[in-house]
């Protein structure tokens, strides 16, 4: 004999389903998004305390009431009917899926909150269930983060103009004022040595010799500076030749290492804006001068490629490769460096592993303008 009458059967339906209803309530009280459900005319049925804590309003205060006064009122034009379509139709709810929408707090405040809206069909009719995520905190942030890049690049921007000037400034006392002086000395020098009597010592001759030695020294010692700080043929000839003529003066100084240069002939003349091009020399520098400090390489390849609008250059070579976390930049300031003068630039600047071995460095700028 059946322990329950058929009589008791709608009293233990009726336990289960206020059982599910008391489950439904609790997770809803738990879960950290915004719930709310409203009926196929757009009202109100289910706020739960997320909602109430996002919008600043009670459950029982906004029951029955459109879900558009959670909008702001610029953008309530035209949305209970859009919401009663969606209720009614049936609509599949990944056309409805997540998407940005602006709320609007009990005191008034704008939030950003990230929706997704699906329909329900339940015994009392059609119905939307909302749920919300609040983003403002996230986009504020997002857009402080976009700033103060903006601010840092601007910055390097403007240490890098004032670094060009410092460079050809420094370049000119170099030049006209040490480089002469140091040109005078060795002609006080040879004259000197020129009246000298036959008499002369040999520790003075000696000295003698090793002071035009020295003087020879700081003159080729202040060239070689001045090709460093400012590359001639940078701003002479362009870019590709600066590179050629760079790359073949590391060549001869570390002749154990096959250094080498690919440019396609279209583009051995060709000239991009100033700032760009002493980016990309000053970058592909560094790139090859950490390759030969720190990665054991038996070669390096510089592949530059591009036109009119776009410039691309690669620096690979063989060596041991980079670590892991090393390609963020973070504690590498060369590799920030090369970084902050690309971004300078409107350019990009990567940094990682080559396809089989070594190291890879990329610069890319492209006019978006």
């Amino acid at each position: 004999m059946n322990a329950h009458s058929e009589t008791d059967a709608p009293a233990v339906a009726g336990e289960a389903a206020g059982r599910d209803q008391d489950m439904l309530g609790a997770v809803l009280k738990l879960v950290p998004d915004a719930v709310i459900g409203t009926d196929a005319e757009g009202a109100i049925t289910l706020f739960n305390a997320a909602a109430e804590h996002i919008f600043g309003r009670s459950s029982a205060s906004v029951q029955g009431q459109p879900v558009e006064i959670l909008i702001p009122a610029r953008l309530r034009m035209g949305h209970h009917e859009a919401h009663e379509h969606f209720v009614k139709s049936g609509s599949d709810p990944r056309m409805m899926g997540l998407r940005r929408v602006k709320g609007l707090r009990a005191d008034g405040q704008e939030i950003d909150l990230e929706a997704f809206m699906s329909h329900v069909n339940l015994p009392q009719g059609p119905s939307a269930l909302i749920s919300m995520h609040d983003v403002t905190n996230r986009l504020q942030a997002d857009v402080q983060l976009q700033h103060s890049r903006s601010q840092l690049a601007e910055l390097t921007r403007k240490l890098m103009t004032q670094e060009r000037v410092l460079v050809k400034r420094l370049a000119q006392v170099l030049h006209d004022q040490l480089g002469q002086t140091l040109a005078a000395i060795r002609m006080c020098h040879e004259t000197i040595l020129s009246i000298e009597l036959a008499q002369t010592p040999a520790e003075y001759q000696h000295l003698q010799v090793r002071l035009g030695s020295l003087i020879g020294q700081a003159i080729a010692q202040v060239r070689q500076v001045l090709v460093d700080i400012r590359p001639p043929l940078l701003d002479e000839q362009g870019l590709c030749v600066a590179l050629d003529n760079e790359l073949r003066n590391r060549a001869l100084a570390v002749p154990q290492v096959d250094i080498t240069i690919h440019v396609p002939h279209r583009l051995e003349l060709m000239r991009w804006p100033h700032e760009v091009e002493y980016a990309a020399f000053m970058v592909v520098r560094e790139a090859v001068e950490n390759s030969l400090r720190h990665s054991g390489a038996g070669a390096i390849t510089v592949e530059v490629k591009g036109g009119v609008l776009a410039l691309d250059i690669t620096v690979a070579d063989d060596g041991v490769g980079l670590p892991e976390a090393a390609g963020s930049g973070a504690g590498h300031l060369g590799i920030l460096g090369m970084q902050e003068r690309a971004q300078a630039v409107g350019a990009k600047v990567t940094i990682g592993r080559g396809q089989s071995a070594g190291t890879l460095v990329t610069f890319h700028w492209q006019c978006l303008s």
